[in-house]
């Protein structure tokens, strides 16, 4: 067989059904016949396609398939792997390369594609001969899935896909099984006086989510989401949540003080931004890690750690320690906040309101400035919820298109200034009429700068250029893509918008206060 029909055989028996891209000269002998196996989800920017993957992958629970053109492409992409390889995405990136015979010329599109893409993966490989094909896409969806999961790049030559090549043989891989010394670490939690759990990412699957519930109500343990947790893997609305930390270390550290012993699982152990002088670590207490991610346990501010596989470790631990007395208060509702601020609608009462109409949704965070207040908003379970973990822009509209091609009903709720990074994704929700429903915070600004740069230099924060953004109307640009919109600004407005929100895709345009709501 040719190495194409090879390709995808690997595909069928693998399970992709899904394939995402953004054609070039490069990618054709790859996609030749390739809908007899597997659908191909067109997206208009290869950072939006990159950005589908990911949110189908992180939404499913599946890793996904991505093709890229050559060097331009995967240069379109690098941002989008980027955020990928933070948020511990499995996906599996195919980049045409090309043709061999002539690359010596260097033709228009080559380029050193692996060299372009290792430092935003969590792999990358070439492949030069057509019989390595089946082996290579095996190593590289072994590679993506085994913890910690991420983007791994694979290089194929357009000539290469007309060569013969054998059929796919295949390997089970069997994950790492729980850290060492769990029982000690079930002693030292049932014996601390204050102890408070931080849970990630990586504590965000239905049997580490139970198990880290349990384990947090046999102790009576505050539970803190990690700083700018791309996930909220604990009911937002239980008594012992305590909600997101910040990033800044001397704030960690004041919260963090009151608790003789602090158990980080699934996290960076802390991340930190803007820069702060202090440590995150209060004296006094002490700080254990549990991951399954051997670059986080290498370099954590922590007196020990727990390598190994979080959910088993979780559902051990809440097995092993000791219960302690006592009973839980339910939290009273929140009050919202007044529905005018001093320039028009107000961005707190605004974000609140959206927490509680979009809950039913699979929610993707990019509100930037507006994230905290959103989050201490939301009421879910666990789950449900994705936020990019590198800071990049443009993440939101696309992932939210890839959550809801994995099934969901998504949202995407995004800042106007990173929703101009990734419009494109309105095509493909439309195309594929897919419930989706885009929120757009218009503060007519990078809000989070305007505010940074106050602190920063108070009373200047107004001399920085280039943090205005005005005269956009998003709900034109939407329909310009054939996705319905509507245009709010007002308390009323808002109201009867939340009130008719139907099946996506559809874009609502919230217009906002802008003055700088203060971040951290």
């Amino acid at each position: 067989m040719r190495a194409r029909e090879s390709a995808h055989l690997w595909l069928r028996e693998r399970g992709f059904s899904l394939v995402f891209g953004n054609p070039g000269s490069t990618e054709l002998p790859f996609l030749l016949g390739l809908e007899g196996t597997a659908r191909y989800v067109l997206g208009l920017h290869e950072g939006v396609v990159v950005a589908m993957a990911d949110g189908y992958a992180q939404a499913g629970g599946r890793p996904a398939m991505v093709n890229l053109h050559a060097a331009p492409g995967l240069g379109n992409a690098m941002g989008a792997l980027y955020t990928a390889w933070k948020n511990r995405s499995p996906l599996l990136v195919t980049v045409g390369q090309q043709d061999r015979r002539h690359l010596f010329h260097e033709p228009l599109l080559a380029g050193p594609l692996v060299e372009m893409a290792r430092p935003v993966a969590k792999a990358a490989l070439a492949v030069e001969r057509a019989e390595d094909v089946p082996e290579a896409l095996e190593r590289a969806y072994h590679l993506a899935l085994t913890p910690p999961r991420g983007p791994v790049v694979v290089v194929f030559p357009m000539d290469l896909w007309e060569e013969e090549a054998p059929p796919p043989r295949f390997k089970a891989l069997h994950p790492p099984g729980p850290p060492q010394g769990l029982e000690g670490l079930a002693e030292a939690l049932s014996q601390a006086q204050h102890p408070a759990l931080v849970l990630g990412a990586g504590a965000d699957t239905p049997g580490a989510r139970r198990a880290a519930l349990a384990l947090a109500e046999a102790l009576k343990a505050p539970v803190f989401s990690d700083p700018i947790s791309p996930r909220h893997p604990f009911p937002t609305h239980h008594p012992l949540y305590r909600g997101v930390l910040p990033p800044v270390a001397a704030r960690l550290q004041a919260l963090l003080a009151p608790y003789d012993l602090v158990l980080v699982v699934g996290a960076p152990c802390f991340l930190r931004y803007p820069y702060s002088p202090a440590s995150p670590v209060p004296q006094g207490t002490r700080v254990l890690l549990l991951t399954d991610d051997p670059w986080e346990a290498a370099k954590a501010e922590a007196q020990e750690v727990y390598l190994g596989d979080v959910a088993e470790a979780l559902r051990r631990l809440a097995q092993g320690v000791v219960p302690r007395e006592g009973s839980l208060l339910p939290l009273p509702p929140p009050s919202l906040p007044p529905a005018e601020g001093p320039l028009g609608l107000n961005p707190l009462y605004a974000v609140a309101r959206l927490a509680e109409a979009l809950s039913g949704r699979f929610l993707v965070d990019e509100a930037i400035s507006l994230s905290p207040p959103f989050r201490r908003a939301l009421r879910r379970e666990g789950g449900g919820y994705l936020h990019a973990a590198s800071g990049g822009l443009g993440y939101a509209p696309a992932a939210a298109v890839g959550a809801a091609l994995a099934g969901e009903a998504a949202a995407a709720l995004v800042g106007d200034g990173s929703f101009l990074f990734a419009p494109q994704a309105l095509y493909t929700a439309r195309e594929e009429g897919l419930d989706v429903v885009f929120v757009v915070l218009n503060n007519r600004g990078y809000g989070i700068l305007k505010g940074l740069a106050e602190g920063l230099y108070p009373g200047r924060g107004a001399e920085v250029p280039g943090l205005a953004l005005t005269g956009v109307d998003f709900a034109l640009l939407a329909q310009a893509f054939g996705v319905e919109a509507r245009r709010v600004g007002t308390q009323a407005e808002l109201e009867e918008a939340l009130s008719e929100l139907s099946r996506g895709p559809f874009l609502l345009e919230v217009l906002l206060d802008p003055t700088p709501v203060p971040v951290f």
